[in-house]
Parts: C-alpha cells; structure tokens; sequence
C-alpha cells in the first residue's frame, strides 16, 4: 500500500512539474562534451545511429547504418536545462532531435525539431561493459534499442523496455580532428602519370631497390576480368626511381577473382599476395598467401596457416613486415568495434601463425580501417580509415605502438593537407630512406583512386589549414533514365522512385512515379554517388546505388512480395564444375543483398539446380555447395544466416529438356524462393 500512495505522489508531482527526475536517472554515466559531435554506435553490432536516407524530414525515421561520419551520424549531446542528467540529442544534418514517436514498445525512434517534450529528453545510464551506455527516455522510461540483432544496414532503432541487452548499450565515439602542425609533414602529392588510367590505380608497394613498383588496377578495361570492381595485379619498372615504364599486368598472380599484391617480404625474395590458390588451380579470395618474388612457373603461392583465421568482409587488407615476423591485418571479426579493424598475427614455429589479435579501440575507430604500413622501426604505423575524422572519404593516419601488448597506441593523427583532402587518400608507404611517400589517392570526392608520390619529412609550418572545400557543380547535370520492372517478368511495374544524394556536400532529393505503359523514370542530377529506392503495393522494395559522372540508364527490378514467390537469379556464374562464384555474380548478388537490407522480415530459401549430364550424387553435391557459397556470400554482406536456408536438387527438376546444351545450360541455375514476408 505505502509503494502505491507513493507512487501516486510521485505522479502527481510530477504533474504539477514539481518532480523533475525520475528516480532511475541519478546521474549520467557519461559527461558528453556539448560543444562535440558524437558518433553513437550500437555495442552489438558496431553500427551507428544514422537518419535513414540522410533525410532533414522532421519525422524521418532512424536505424543504424556502417559509420563513415555522414552528417546524419553526427549527434550533440545538449543538456535541457543547467544541471539536468537529461539531454536533446540532435543530428548535425538537420539540427532535429531524437524523439520518440508513441508510449509503445518498438515504437519508432525518429527526428523532430525540439519542441520539449520528454519524448526528446534522455539520460545516459550505465549499461554493459564499462564504456557502454544505455539511452533513456524520459517520457517514456524506455531505452533506445535496436530493433535486431543484426549487423545489416538499415535496421531500425527503437524505444524498447530496458533489459540491459547488447543491442539496448551504445558507446560515444567522440569526433576529433587531430592535427599537429609541429610534426614534420608531407609535399604536395604528384601524380605518376605514366601509371595513371580511367581506372583505380591502388596499393602502390615498392621493391626494396626503389626500381619495381607492384599496384592493383580496378574498373580498368585491360584486367583480366575487364572493367569490374575486382582488381589485377601489375608491375612496373624505373632505371633511376623516378620515372617509370607502363605497367604490365602480372597474369602468373592474376584470376577472374580480386587479386593484388600487399607486401614485399624475405627481405625482398617474396611476394605477399591476397586469395588462396588451390591445388587445382582455382581461386579463392580469403586469406592471404606467399610466393617467390620471381614468379617461378608452375609454382603455387602457399596459403599463410594463420590461426583461427576468419573475416565476416571480403574487403580485407595485408602488410607483412620484411622479416616475416609480423603481419597485419584488416578484417572484420566478431571483436571488431565497427567495420573492419586493424589486427596483429605473430609468425610462430613451423610457419604457423597466432590468432589475430584486435589493435584496440584508441587505434581502431566504429569505421573501416585498412592499408596498414609498418615503418622499419617496428612502432611507427601508418594507416587509413573512414571512421577517424577526417577532410573526408578515406583519409591517411599516423600512430605509435606504446608496448609490446600490440594494443596501446598514441591516439592516430591525421596527417592533413596537402597529403589528405576531400576525396579518397590510401595505402601510404614510404620509401627504404623514408625521403619519399608513395600513396593512392582520388583528390577529389567521386573521382578514380591514382597513384602519388609526395616528399617526406617537410619541416613543419606554424599551422596546417584543412584543405579548401570543393564547391560542387551545381550547375553541371547529368541525366539518370530507367524502368521499374517485374523482376520475374520483366514487365513494367508502376512504382515510387526515389533518389537521395550519398554525400554530404550538397543536399539532393527527388522522387518520380513510373507510368504502368512503360515504368520509366528520369531524373536530371548533379554529378555524384546516389541511392535509388523503389516501393510499389504488393512487390520489395528495390534499391541501388549509382555514381554519376555521366548520362546512364539504370533499371530496378522489383520482386513479387509473397510468400511462394520464386525467382532465378540468371546472372550467377561458377567455375565449370565448381562452386566457385566468378567475379560476374557479384553484381546479382549484391542486388539480392540490397533487397533483403531492405526488407527484413524477408527470408528466403536458395535452391540450386545442375543439368543431368555426369554422376547424379556429383550433380546433387555441387548443387548444395554452389547454394551454400551463395548463402556464406549474402551473410558477409550482413544477412542474418537465420534468413537464408538452401537445398540442392541436382539435376531432380530441369527447367526444359536436357538433350541439348543450348537447354541444358538453361538447367544449370539457382533460384530463390520467399519462405516469409
């Protein structure tokens, strides 16, 4: 009875405004610094809190999103009043606040001009691992949450009964930009032109001897797999390390797959290189392997046994150092804090190599760090990183090891102008008298990634001024043109389309409907990266993303939402024989990843099918190995594996007869099937 009457006086104080604080919220956990913007990243799955499409909408909804310091990831922590434990959390992009949408569970969180109401109020409480806090609203004396369990972008955070669950703790990850004007720095970087194409020039890694320099090509007709995302791996040469030949490709390393050179080690004798290379003379891009420097024919780069070794990204990244005692390593593991981390392996007896061990949260960020370059003294490391503020995209870091625990480093200092700038700056490394910096750079947002060289070691100025912003091309357009189709079909399908500007110097949004006579849609855009999402009743919701740097058609293919729908996905490829996915997939692939982002209460069950050519127990095995590739690809873009459930039938249930190969090959194929909605 007495919990009851004080319940009832504590209501009614708070009725008349004269209880200010809830009992739960004493004091905060944490003392954010309100003059700071905040990356607030989800402790189960290393995600930050992001406002879908980047949108100023008062109402816009938020989910979580992989970290790259967009504005609408960017949160202030201000307090309501002086001395309150409760704060306005608002978004750099639109100066909304983090509001509560209803006093329901898994109701939305979304953004709203501040109003104050205490569906806008929260504390920060304790909540898991120290480090970890939980958001409490005042309104609602519900937590933010997410909505799953998952790492997939665009999962939905909302107001969730407080459990203490990983999914309800967050960490504050300041942002900082830090520079020292005192440190010595770098010349402006100048192109090596006769490397240079249309394409990505990456990962420029110089022989001992100044005189060989290995670099990866990506989008660049003349690879092997032509202009695709995956990479091949070239050479060129120089008489007096200044000037170098064109590059010639280096076909004994290169595969249809991702391939590249990432060091050179044994003191110059070998080669490290990433993928695996099979006894069969497949491919395999995991791992990282080891082969002579001069390339003998007939022999196979051997795989680096390294323990326990794993990666939820196939974006990976490797540095061994010369004498093949330490490699480092950038992947994404289960202990990772965002996207990928840096990570230390120790060479062992019997060419074994320890477990990787995560470089820790000073060193690694909630973004992606990757192209890690060990100076000779064993402690200086460079690196680059979308999460460490930066001028933008990917920029260049510098850290010093402080022990030999692998995981105290100086805070990482951005390297600044003019070596970074707006756009895309990787893969330092200096050269053997550290005179010199090699890089790949895109020195300016959405242009192709080229090699540099850039003068070590400048005697350090008085301040170093962030590089200037680039004005974008407001007046420049380009036209973007497509359909909206039945992705079964191929009919039109009459549909909302939407297009939102990715980057955050120029705020763009459009929405067109599609006529049901042909589903065409246009937009006239300024050059730059865009999302594209379609809706329409009774279909998914299909999206892409599109760089515009020209006129292009692009058209999305939406899948019939229910449950029995099946449908083929045409444009996989393997290997004769194989389970091996070839680079041509990925594109289809990804399209499946996007759609079940986009949707997901969606599962589906893959189903593989081969022709009946051959043994059928053969045919039954490599139907279920090509589906379970296919299902281990979609999880490392982020699919929950409880949504994924595969069967092979062989060659159970042709499509159309066999007796022919222009029919039989119609056989050979995998389709999807929705299981739930």
């Amino acid at each position: 009875m007495k919990d009851l009457s004080f319940r009832f006086l504590f209501l009614l104080l708070v009725g008349l405004g004269l209880a200010s604080e809830p009992l739960r919220a004493q004091q905060p956990a944490f003392l954010p610094d309100e003059n700071s913007y905040y990356g607030v990243i989800a402790r189960s799955s290393g995600r930050s809190l992001d406002v879908v499409n980047a949108s100023a909408e008062p109402g816009a909804a938020t989910v979580q999103w992989e970290f790259t310091q967009a504005p609408s990831q960017q949160w202030r922590f201000v307090r309501v009043s002086p001395g309150s434990v409760y704060f306005r959390i608002e978004a750099k992009h639109s100066g909304a606040c983090l509001t509560v949408e209803k006093n329901e569970e898994n109701s939305p969180l979304v953004q709203r001009p501040w109003s104050g109401s205490f569906y806008q109020q929260w504390a920060l409480t304790s909540g898991g691992p120290i480090g970890s806090i939980q958001l409490l609203n005042r309104g609602t004396e519900r937590c933010a949450s997410l909505a799953a369990a998952d790492k997939a972008n665009g999962t939905p955070v909302v107001a969730q009964q407080a459990q203490n669950r990983a999914t309800q703790q967050w960490r504050l990850f300041k942002l900082h930009l830090n520079l020292d004007p005192k440190q010595p720095g770098f010349g402006t970087p100048e192109p090596l032109t006769s490397l240079n194409t249309p394409g990505n020039e990456l990962k420029p890694v110089l022989a001992p001897d100044g005189k060989t320099l290995y670099l990866v090509r990506t989008k660049y007709d003349g690879n092997t797999e032509g202009n695709t995302e995956s990479g091949d791996s070239w050479l060129s040469t120089s008489a007096d390390g200044r000037a170098w030949a064109a590059a010639t490709r280096l076909d004994a390393l290169n595969t249809p797959q991702h391939n590249g050179v990432m060091a050179i080690t044994g003191n110059g004798s070998s080669l490290l290189v990433r993928g695996t290379y099979e006894r069969d003379g497949s491919f395999r891009d995991e791992g990282v392997s080891k082969v002579a420097r001069n390339l003998t024919k007939g022999v196979r780069p051997q795989r680096l046994a390294i323990a326990n070794y794993y990666s939820t990204n196939i974006a990976t990244d490797f540095f061994e150092t010369p004498d093949e005692k330490i490699l480092l390593l950038s992947l994404e593991r289960s202990d990772t804090y965002g996207n990928n981390d840096l990570y230390v392996s120790r060479a062992g007896a019997g060419g074994a190599w320890s477990e990787p061990l995560n470089l820790g949260r000073v060193l690694n960020s909630p973004g992606f760090e990757f192209a890690p370059w060990l100076a000779p003294d064993g402690k200086t490391l460079y690196f680059s990183s979308y999460g460490h503020a930066g001028y933008g995209g990917a920029d260049i870091f510098v850290s010093t090891r402080l022990d030999d625990t692998w995981t105290n480093w100086t805070e990482p200092r951005n390297l600044g102008a003019p070596l970074n700038g707006p756009g895309f700056d990787a893969y330092l490394s200096l050269t053997p008298d550290g005179k010199q910096a090699y890089l790949a750079s895109g020195r300016t947002a959405n242009t192709p990634a080229d090699l540099f060289r850039a003068v070590a070691g400048i005697p350090p100025v008085d301040t170093v001024a962030p590089a200037p912003a680039v004005a974008p091309e407001v007046a420049a357009r380009t036209l973007l043109t497509g359909r909206t189709l039945d992705a079964k079909t191929r009919q039109p399908v009459v549909a909302e389309v939407k297009v939102t500007r990715l980057s955050s110097d120029l705020a763009f949004n459009a929405t067109a409907r599609t006529g049901a006579s042909g589903g065409a849609f246009q937009f006239s855009l300024p050059p730059g990266q865009y999302r594209l999402a379609a809706t329409s009743s009774g279909y998914l919701t299909a999206t892409d993303t599109v760089t515009m740097v020209g006129s292009l058609n692009r058209d999305l293919l939406l899948v019939p939402a229910s449950v029995g729908s099946r449908l083929e996905l045409p444009t996989l490829i393997f290997a004769q024989g194989k389970y091996a996915l070839l680079p041509d997939s990925y594109a289809e692939l990804n399209r499946l990843a996007r759609t079940l982002t986009d949707n997901p209460t969606v599962n589906i069950r893959l189903e593989g099918h081969t022709d009946n050519q051959g043994n059928p127990a053969l045919n039954q095995k490599l139907s279920e190995d090509r589906v379970a590739e296919v299902r281990r690809y979609l999880i490392t873009r982020g699919i929950a594996e409880s949504r994924i459930s595969v069967i092979g039938y062989g060659g159970t249930k042709p499509r159309t007869s066999n007796e022919k190969e222009e029919t039989r090959r119609l056989n050979r194929r995998v389709e999807f099937t929705i299981t739930k909605q």
